[in-house]
């Protein structure tokens, strides 16, 4: 019995060993598991670019007694834009701000900051998708009024064909149409009247080449209003000649991947011959994020300048991880770019009430222009750390590019995808996640790459580690390096970090 038993119990461990080492990894999996393969799968063509929203200074008249800022802090301003040389920028106004809602507009006054932004865009042929903010109505919201509608195309064609901004390629009129604090309050029939009604008035002017940029919703963090962009295709049509959402996700949203999620929601709503944008994208925290609810709650408090509308974690490096992981996200996903939100603190007021004596700021910008003559804090001017992602993947994903699917390992936090424009080249990589990995960049569709290498790593301090020049800007860690994607480049990609190789200038 005693023999029986031990001969039980020694066969039972043998099954449990072998069984253990049927559920080991060989060591080719574990290989496989540190590999991201860069594929000739196209995700998107004819990209439109990333880039940010620049507008507003509309303020600056009060705040400063000027008709606009000085000529250097613009010469600042295109200084540090012509280093991200983004191809596509959001401009919005108002009735009030740029022209009269009687017709009549005054070069010398309300539209100098207007036409200093439209300028510059021409001269660098930068895409402009112009709007307003909301639409004009008589007696109450459902009653349009059609003399705006009749000086705001009257304006629109004043860019256009009279100052000639023919970059200006799309329209966004009523921003947030499906928000409550919207001019439409909401409502997708208001909108969508009002939509109708400026095509109708655009059709009076030879204003063939500029098209409806929309819907505009903001969708923050969740799939549920893809209702709108099909309602859009429905009535609109080939009026609509970019389609775009706006989303403020949470920070866990973009970390865990569920981002994506949302995202091929809208995309597989938008049809299949139209491109789809982001039209703003930034991080709003709540209770999900509470300590980062908290931590920016508190930024606020103590900042005299910051209004209730502000991201002060754009003081922290690991914001730009959290914005190279959306915006590369959006890429992987088919969109065709990205408006990050916003370029510089200095453009608008909160709370955006109408109260232009307030000097708090809607703080969420890559720096504030105006730190030395508002803030009394010439460091406030500075660049923050998450210029440094965004303006590498704005530089370095041009117009026209073609975007590339890399096929990802099972490692939390890492997204990668790869851009294509004139027989050049940028792959951007980034790890979210707080593990350090080691992995393998390989490829049969890229042999080989002589190609420059920036890294910027977020530390827990908020500042970063990442190579700049005198100005701030990024700079290759090393340049020249040889990538040979046949035999694969082994590389560390270092916990909350992100790496961009590229062989364009």
């Amino acid at each position: 019995m005693k023999t029986n038993n031990m001969l039980t119990a020694i066969f039972s461990l043998f099954l449990t060993l072998v069984s253990c080492d049927d559920i080991e990894p060989s060591f080719d999996s574990v290989q496989k598991n540190r590999e991201l393969t860069i594929t000739n799968e196209l995700l998107s063509s004819s990209f439109v670019g990333n880039g940010a929203q620049w507008g507003g200074y509309d303020v600056v008249p009060t705040w400063l007694g000027t008709e606009t800022l000085s000529d250097a802090d613009w010469n600042k301003l295109y200084e540090r834009i012509d280093f991200m040389r983004p191809p596509f920028l959001r401009i919005l106004t108002n009735s009030g701000w740029s022209y009269d809602n009687n017709g009549t507009y005054d070069e010398t006054t309300k539209t100098a900051s207007l036409f200093k932004m439209l300028d510059y865009a021409k001269s660098r042929n930068i895409e402009i998708t112009y709007g307003e903010w909301g639409h004009s109505y008589v007696d109450n919201i459902n009653t349009i009024d059609m003399d705006w509608i009749a000086n705001s195309v009257k304006f629109l064609n004043y860019l256009v064909n009279t100052k000639g901004y023919t970059n200006i390629k799309t329209v966004n009129i009523i921003n947030e149409p499906n928000g409550s604090w919207s001019t439409t309050a909401g409502s997708y029939t208001i909108w969508k009247d009002v939509q109708l009604a400026y095509v109708a008035e655009m059709a009076n002017y030879s204003l063939d080449n500029v098209k409806l940029m929309g819907p505009d919703i903001a969708v923050f963090n969740t799939a549920s209003q893809t209702n709108w962009l099909t309602d859009t295709h429905t009535d609109l049509g080939d009026n609509i000649g970019l389609y775009d959402i706006h989303v403020y996700p949470k920070q866990q949203l973009i970390r865990n991947g569920d981002f994506a999620d949302m995202l091929r929601a809208y995309k597989k709503a938008t049809p299949a011959n139209k491109q789809l944008v982001l039209g703003e994208i930034g991080f709003k925290y709540t209770e999900v994020d509470a300590e980062l609810k908290t931590l920016n709650e508190e930024a606020i408090a103590n900042d005299p300048y910051a209004g209730e509308d502000s991201n002060m974690m754009i003081y922290k490096a690991f914001y730009g991880i959290d914005m190279a992981d959306a915006l590369i996200q959006a890429m992987r996903e088919g969109y065709s770019g990205s408006l990050v939100w916003n370029m510089d603190d200095a453009m608008y007021n909160s709370p955006d009430n109408g109260d232009y004596q307030t000097t708090k700021l809607k703080r969420w910008g890559f720096w504030n222009i105006l730190g030395d003559e508002l803030t009394g804090k010439p460091e406030d001017e500075d660049i923050r750390p998450y210029f440094y992602p965004v303006s590498l993947l704005t530089r370095y994903f041009p117009a026209g590019s073609d975007i590339y699917n890399v096929e990802l390992p099972d490692k939390k936090g890492v997204r990668a995808v790869v851009g294509v424009h004139n027989g050049k080249h940028t792959i951007a990589l980034v790890n979210s996640h707080y593990t350090t990995y080691n992995i393998v960049l390989k490829s049969d569709f890229i042999k080989n790459l002589v190609a420059d290498k920036y890294t910027y790593t977020s530390k827990s301090d908020g500042s970063f580690i990442g190579k700049v020049d005198e100005n701030g800007f990024a700079s290759p860690i090393e340049t020249n390096m040889n990538l040979n994607f046949e035999k694969g480049v082994n590389m560390t990609l270092s916990g909350e970090s992100f790496i961009l190789f590229t062989n364009m200038n």
